[in-house]
């Protein structure tokens, strides 16, 4: 075994340590500051083919072209690498099996060592079970929907009298059912969606798109929902955006997830504002909201999987924290990003950037730019 330059690992590490290192269960690896590969255990070879007998880099040994930008992350900065599950978790295909790791990265500066440790930890059987769980939530989701639509449709008979008149009692405990309905059926549809995008199956289909229609398609079915709750929606738009390269649908529902979250923690006499900029290769698209704004706590979670926010304001929200995992995983899909600025009792920011489409491409694609 040895360290690039003819270094021999057992020069910085006891014999007892490097035979404890090869037993690990998980690969590991030593790089130095730039990204050559100086050592590996035995799980490393057995894994990703890797013999250290060669000066190559870290991304070339184990073929996942993110982790140079990861472990760059880690020597510049001199500490651990710090990102979210799932922008550490790696599949990987070895024999006919697949394979999901955790990658943890840590500074090591150690007398002649200048470099980090690479630690991959074996999560395959979370995620079998993970993927387990999403297709049990896709199928009892398919089974919620068609009674729940009859459940519907059967309200909105009796709320139209077609059944006779209501009372108004009656009509107050109908509007509650249907209500409590529409918000099952967005449960229902989100948690699709989210199988779906956890299983890969969700379909990007990107096209040259009209950004103006784009926002008038969002606004348009939640402009009555704003007059009912007495809040102004407005939407700020430049005179000639240029085209963007997107999944018009997908986008119309990342930008309505937006507003809806808006409106729901809005109060009467509040305000929503829709905004886009142009800035480089990229479109912002922001909505701003006068709500109740988010715990500083919380904003780096919010974009995780069932997280709700709890605070100022919002208890009687509601809301199953799927909306914004959604948005952020089509967002990214679709060669974008999506953040959040806040401050409790001022209202919040969200915003997602969409890549403009090129001018040598506007031509060759022709001009349908309409979403449809």
């Amino acid at each position: 075994m040895w360290f690039g330059g003819g270094i021999i690992i057992s020069g910085l590490f006891s014999e007892e340590a490097v035979a404890i290192l090869n037993f690990l269960p998980d690969p590991l690896f030593i790089i130095d500051q730039g990204q050559q590969v100086l050592w590996s255990n035995r799980q490393a070879g057995d894994i990703f083919g890797s013999d250290t007998g060669g000066n190559e880099t870290l991304a070339g040994v184990t073929g996942i072209e993110k982790i140079e930008r990861l472990a760059g992350q880690v020597l510049q900065s001199g500490s651990p690498l710090e990102f979210s599950f799932e922008d550490t978790t790696v599949k990987i295909k070895r024999q006919e099996k697949h394979y999901f790791f955790r990658i943890a990265i840590i500074p090591a500066n150690y007398n002649r060592l200048q470099g980090a440790i690479v630690l991959f930890t074996d999560v395959t059987r979370f995620q079998e079970m993970e993927k387990i769980k999403s297709d049990f939530v896709s199928i009892v989701s398919h089974e919620f929907r068609t009674p729940l639509t009859t459940i519907i449709v059967g309200v909105e008979m009796l709320l139209e009298g077609m059944l006779g008149n209501l009372t108004p009692r009656g009509k107050e405990i109908l509007e509650a059912i249907e209500g409590d309905c529409q918000r099952l059926s967005r449960l229902i549809d989100n948690l699709l969606q989210l199988s779906r995008v956890e299983a890969g199956a969700i379909l990007i289909e990107a096209e040259p798109v009209d950004v103006t229609n784009l926002v008038q398609e969002a606004v348009r079915p939640l402009k009555i929902q704003a007059r009912d709750k007495e809040v102004e929606l407005l939407v700020e738009l430049p005179p000639d955006p240029p085209p963007v390269e997107t999944d018009f649908n997908k986008s119309v529902w990342v930008l309505t997830n937006l507003i809806g979250n808006a409106l729901r923690y809005t109060d009467p006499g509040g305000t929503i504002t829709v905004r886009l900029q142009e800035k480089g290769d990229y479109l912002f698209l922001s909505v701003r909201d006068t709500g109740c704004g988010i715990p500083k706590s919380y904003q780096e979670k919010i974009f995780t999987k069932y997280v709700q926010v709890r605070g100022q304001g919002s208890s009687k929200r509601g809301g199953a924290g799927l909306g914004l995992s959604i948005a952020r995983d089509i967002v990214t899909s679709l060669g974008g990003e999506i953040w959040v600025e806040s401050e409790e009792g001022k209202g919040s920011t969200f915003t997602f950037t969409l890549p403009v489409l090129q001018p040598g491409l506007r031509e060759s694609k022709g001009g349908n730019t309409d979403g449809s």
